[in-house]
């Protein structure tokens, strides 16, 4: 009887083991219609690649099979949300290579993450090279999205450190971010026109909303690295079992009106029951 428990551990064990090394190879294409307030006629339908969490995964030499999905879904534009690399990378020229080759795809916008924030060195050295190519990297910053002569405000959010962890790189009593701060940072939105904001963190959604984002670009939570089933994501970066925000798209109310936000899990990190996307989002006039 305990050697056939045992067998039946060994078995189950194995098994768990075989999907996860499955799960973490996978990579989807997921396809979501966004509501937005404020949208340009012009810009309904447009089609936003929405990419986040790169870290240390390559998928296949030069990333010939992540630019293959991205190439086939045919964006519009492409926003990448932050942690191209890790902390504790060295070399960026293959993330250079990457960024080049998704700017001959679509117009790329680029926002930090809380990784590159963590070593600023190669973070200042990718940015320089990275808008010799193109990309967009929006530093507290704003570009413009230019169709049919109607214009759409593009922020790109870099937050403090201490909105992702302390010092001593623990999670507790982390500050609040909130519409002042974003006013500080970036500056007030213009209320006539359709505002987006790309933020590497999703959890102060409700704060971006309250500042003037209509439509909000993110990702950070790896889709809450374990995903249970009926349940959704289990842990969050800062070690927050449940946390609210996950996957997909979400909205909010402020006096502002009706906001969007579309989170993705992202391309990197171990994950369970939770494949790596790239999000093609489909802009809709709300």
């Amino acid at each position: 009887m305990k050697k056939s428990i045992k067998f039946l551990v060994s078995v189950a064990a194995i098994i768990a083991a075989g999907y996860a090394l499955i799960s973490n190879r996978q990579l989807r294409v997921t396809e979501y219609n966004m509501p937005v307030s404020k949208l340009p006629k012009s810009f309904d339908g447009k089609k936003i690649l929405l990419i986040a969490d790169l870290h240390k995964k390559r998928y296949g030499d030069r990333f010939d099979n992540l630019i293959n999905s991205c190439a086939a879904c045919e964006p519009d534009y492409i926003f990448f949300a932050g942690d191209l690399y890790s902390r504790d990378e060295g070399d960026m020229l293959p993330k250079i290579t990457l960024m080049k080759r998704l700017v001959s795809i679509a117009p790329t916008y680029y926002v930090l993450g809380n990784h590159e924030t963590d070593n600023m060195d190669n973070c200042e050295a990718l940015c320089f090279r990275m808008k010799q190519t193109g990309v967009k990297v929006l530093r507290n910053d704003m570009s413009y999205l230019l169709c049919d002569g109607k214009a759409v405000a593009v922020y790109g959010a870099q937050l403090p450190q201490r909105y992702y962890r302390n010092k001593d790189f623990s999670h507790k009593n982390l500050p609040k971010l909130d519409a002042d701060m974003l006013d500080k940072l970036m500056g007030k939105t213009d209320k006539n026109v359709c505002n987006f904001l790309i933020s590497h963190n999703p959890f102060p959604f409700e704060a971006y909303a309250e500042w003037g984002a209509d439509a909000v670009f993110s990702g950070h939570c790896h889709g809450g690295i374990i995903r249970l089933p009926l349940i959704g994501g289990l842990l969050s970066p800062e070690r927050r079992f449940f946390p609210r925000y996950t996957k997909g798209i979400y909205e909010t109310e402020s006096k502002n009106g009706a906001s969007s936000m579309a989170l993705t899990v992202g391309l990197g990190k171990f994950r369970l029951n939770n494949p790596a996307e790239i999000m093609l989002i489909t802009l809709v006039k709300r």
